[in-house]
């Protein structure tokens, strides 16, 4: 495959920390959610610079020691060396009853500095949603991977997280509304979203209005793949992005 880029590098060492991953955590006890989730399943055009799951009956102390463990396993930073990359320095950033976060810094060719990435798991509520399926067939081919499965979150399920994240942040994200873009257009169920509390669609339909062009081109566009940052990038684009959204949010119109 052709040079790659550092957004590549580091959806690299996503989707091999996953195989290792389901090799030291039964699979029916996490489920892969957020940007990683899109990009690996609904051929979303935006990288995702961290990854986030949900994880259930495994004690804090196990996940801790599993994951670390795999961080500073030999195979693995040997498997990781082969395709250029090296794990600069890792660190146990937040280990709690309802939140595990690793930070990590990752050495690629041609670059002096560490890129940043995040590994998270979250007990705040795992949704038996979660679908045992494999990632995208076109996407694992295009680093020369075997086929990989893993439990994730469907589209439905991915859009209610999406509002509830537009929500609930303390910053409103661009990214959230560029995803729920997606999500609308991936055979999301408008219906079992519209059974959602009518004020947190109208404070999601609020927050998406407060976010400029100028926002998303600092939040969302330099993470699309570059074919599409030109489809993407002008403000007429992102308005009638913005609008798609608020109104499939109030349930007055079907997406199609």
């Amino acid at each position: 495959m052709n040079a790659m880029t550092d957004r590549q590098h580091v959806e690299l060492f996503h989707l091999l920390f996953l195989v290792q991953l389901g090799q030291k955590l039964d699979k029916k006890r996490f489920a892969l959610k957020g940007g990683c989730n899109l990009r690996f399943f609904l051929r979303s055009p935006r990288y995702s610079e961290d990854m986030d799951l949900d994880v259930r009956m495994e004690p804090v102390d196990m996940l801790r020691e599993k994951v670390s463990g795999i961080l500073k396993s030999t195979p693995f930073r040997q498997i990781l060396q082969t395709r250029g990359i090296e794990i600069e320095h890792f660190t146990e950033s937040k280990q709690t009853d309802t939140t595990q976060r690793w930070k990590l810094g990752l050495l690629v060719p041609g670059i002096e500095l560490p890129l940043p990435t995040k590994v998270e798991f979250s007990r705040r509520g795992f949704d038996e949603s979660a679908l045992f399926e494999s990632v995208d067939r076109d996407l694992v081919q295009r680093y020369a991977l075997p086929p990989l499965m893993t439990n994730h979150y469907p589209a439905t399920t991915a859009c209610r997280q999406k509002i509830e994240a537009l929500v609930s942040r303390s910053v409103t994200q661009a990214r959230d509304v560029f995803d729920l873009h997606l999500l609308l257009a991936s055979g999301a169920d408008m219906a079992a979203v519209h059974q959602m509390e009518a004020v947190m669609r109208e404070d999601a339909q609020a927050k998406a209005m407060s976010i400029t062009f100028d926002q998303f081109k600092g939040q969302v566009l330099a993470y699309l793949a570059p074919e599409w940052q030109a489809q993407y990038g002008s403000a007429e684009v992102w308005d009638g992005l913005v609008l798609g959204v608020v109104e499939a949010l109030g349930g007055g119109h079907e997406t199609r």
